[in-house]
């Protein structure tokens, strides 16, 4: 006998992920071939699309001057 679900969708389950969490989701649009050389970098270098980005924006657009 299995454990009792704690949410009834997959939704639910990243929506309280993300707010344990203080997570909030971006979407952007890139060209189709500057998505797949990113790809081929994050397979190369094995690291998540969040690492690379939450990396980029800290030391290059949020860093001191």
């Amino acid at each position: 006998m299995g454990r009792k679900k704690l949410y009834s969708s997959d939704a639910e389950k990243q929506k309280a992920y993300r707010e344990r969490n203080n997570l909030s989701s971006v979407v952007v649009q890139l060209p189709a071939d500057l998505v797949q050389k990113f790809e081929d970098f994050l397979k190369f270098k094995d690291l998540t699309k969040s690492e690379v980005i939450e990396r980029l924006i800290r030391t290059q657009l949020l860093r001191k001057r």
